[in-house]
């Protein structure tokens, strides 16, 4: 219950703020874009821009919203409640997702149809949203500025973009399967292609390790740089 009411107060302030309306502007300018890619670039052009849109949403967004609620007061009366940080993490990175998932069937839907895989396409968007919503947690708690948030996002992020250089051919090499990117562009492939069983299980896994990895690293950061400021960190579990 907890959760669903930190769900619900989270959509309604990024709706009376206007990201969504915001984001409706966003996939209106990709579509266009995407009317202008040759047919035999299209499928790599709609999965780069499937897999940066989850990706700059949960991170730049998310960092966004916590320092708005921040300079609204709005942490400090939050936490008088029975609410617990996991139950404020774990909206923040579902209300989050709900919309790079929208995003993403707009992009891929009004460009090159409705995926081959729905059901893993979906999952792929969700855990690369999620990840990066937390690392946006993680590293926005500790700077008080947009600046600072902005220019350290991208250090902490900068390494998740390398399976990248894979994906174009520039260089492979079998350490891009120790990123969690490596799993989302498989999983946004399916859009287009089936993938083999040991695909699936190895992107499942490799998305969901660093996801909770990154959640106790943010949950942790979180507690300590605002809750323990607040009088309240100490006592949350």
């Amino acid at each position: 219950m907890r959760f669903l009411t930190a769900f619900a107060f989270d959509i309604k302030f990024q709706w009376r703020h206007g990201f969504y309306m915001v984001y409706a502007i966003v996939c209106a300018c990709y579509w266009i874009l995407l009317t202008f890619i040759p047919d035999k670039h299209l499928e790599k052009s709609v999965i780069i821009l499937t897999f940066s849109d989850p990706s700059a949403l949960g991170l730049i967004l998310a960092g966004a919203i916590l320092l708005l609620e921040r300079d609204q007061g709005v942490h400090d009366p939050l936490f008088v409640t029975p609410l617990r940080t996991r139950d404020y993490l774990f909206a923040k990175v579902a209300s989050l997702s709900v919309l790079s998932l929208i995003a993403a069937w707009v992009i891929h839907a009004t460009s090159s149809g409705y995926p081959e895989s729905p059901i893993l396409f979906s999952i792929g968007v969700m855990l690369t949203s999620s990840l990066m919503t937390l690392i946006s947690i993680g590293v926005v708690v500790r700077y008080q500025t947009i600046n600072g948030f902005i220019i350290m996002s991208q250090v902490y992020a900068f390494p998740l973009v390398l399976p990248l250089l894979g994906f174009f051919d520039v260089w492979d090499t079998w350490l891009y399967n120790v990123f969690p990117t490596q799993g989302t562009l498989l999983l946004l492939q399916s859009g287009h292609s089936r993938l083999s069983i040991d695909q699936v299980i190895y992107a499942l896994f490799i998305l969901s390790i660093w996801n909770y990895v990154i959640y106790n690293w943010a949950n942790h950061s979180y507690r300590k740089y605002i809750l323990e400021k607040i009088g309240e960190g100490r006592d949350r579990k």
